[in-house]
């Protein structure tokens, strides 16, 4: 199957094609493990994958079994899948008065039938050596991808041979912050990784119309591309953005960190966690990211993104992305931070 690509081929899930949210180049991560140096630290297993309706119930069960299964891994971390629900317009700089027009535009379309459904699971290691071992990615090719199939309507669904494309990469964390610190050393970043802050619900709640907090906390994972040439450059002024993100909210007058965000205000409390996430290889002289958030509302983010001080820390970063950003909004779905 390829990999080439976040998710950026075609899947059906009935007679339509869709094109889905995130469209960067990838390169095949089991082929770049063969010809560059492995990471150093902790590193995440990281997919995005496109599944059809029919297929949903079997896969988070065995995503569940398999969190399970990890606590018995040496060097696990944490394992969490999250659900695509919409897009952030605010992240591109679009006019204000379309702030969070496309809050739950995926999942609605896929409801509707006509896109869809994508998650993106994460599984989280204190090694690239102890991730290998624990044989993760041969847990998703042979319990996962034979999900991944296109179903025409019907009563019930009928599965079609047609396969649907999912994305494997590997990456490591550069930097990571919350409420009480930056994180940066390798033991700071490990406990992070272990103490996730998500709240999760199995069952997808649907986003107030205001943007306002329903209750389970929202993700988003801005994927940019940049030149392979400047990652540390980027690794140090995106450092500087995530410190920008944990410190500043709306009114700074609020001793708790600010007011709630809503589309009808442009208060909003700073992010639960923030992360810098970095391919751990380069393809075609590139490489990518992920910008890790997890906020306590659809509000709270796009209002960040309208704060002047936050635009400018984000400047000198964007001035080096060549592809992106999309920003993808997800409810999490399942979390499993390690018990030990």
């Amino acid at each position: 199957m390829n990999r080439r690509e976040f998710i950026t081929t075609a899947g059906l899930v009935s007679a339509t094609t869709f094109i889905s949210a995130c469209g960067l180049g990838g390169g095949d991560s089991d082929e770049m493990e063969q010809t560059q140096p492995k990471p150093e630290g902790p590193v995440t297993l990281y997919y995005e994958f496109k599944i059809a309706g029919p297929a949903i119930q079997s896969m988070t069960t065995e995503v569940s079994n398999q969190a399970n299964a990890l606590e018995n891994k040496t060097g696990f971390l944490s394992l969490s899948l999250k659900q695509m629900v919409g897009e952030s317009t605010m992240v591109k700089n679009y006019p204000t008065d379309l702030k969070g027009a496309l809050k739950s535009a995926v999942i609605d379309g896929a409801h509707q039938g006509i896109r869809p459904f994508v998650y993106a699971l994460m599984i989280r290691f204190d090694s690239y050596d102890n991730l290998i071992a624990s044989q993760s990615k041969e847990w998703f090719k042979n319990n996962i991808e034979p999900l991944l199939y296109a179903y025409k309507p019907g009563n019930p669904p009928q599965k079609t041979p047609i396969a649907l494309d999912y994305y494997q990469g590997i990456y490591k964390t550069v930097a990571a912050g919350d409420a009480n610190n930056i994180y940066k050393t390798k033991e700071e970043i490990i406990s992070f990784l272990k103490n996730q802050k998500d709240i999760a619900d199995t069952t997808y709640r649907p986003i107030p119309a205001d943007g306002s907090s329903n209750g389970v906390t929202i993700t988003v994972l801005n994927h940019v591309t940049i030149r392979d040439e400047d990652t540390e450059i980027v690794n140090q002024k995106a450092t500087a953005l995530l410190t920008t993100a944990q410190e500043t909210y709306q009114p700074s007058s609020n001793p708790d960190d600010g007011n709630p965000g809503t589309l009808n205000n442009t208060f909003y409390q700073k992010p639960l966690t923030t992360e810098i996430m970095q391919n751990a290889y380069s393809a075609g002289g590139t490489r990518n990211y992920l910008f890790h958030g997890v906020w306590k509302s659809v509000g709270d983010h796009e209002n960040s993104h309208i704060d002047p001080r936050f635009r400018k820390a984000a400047m000198p970063v964007g001035a080096y992305v060549i592809a992106g950003p999309v920003e993808p909004f997800y409810q999490t779905m399942i979390l499993h931070n390690s018990n030990s």
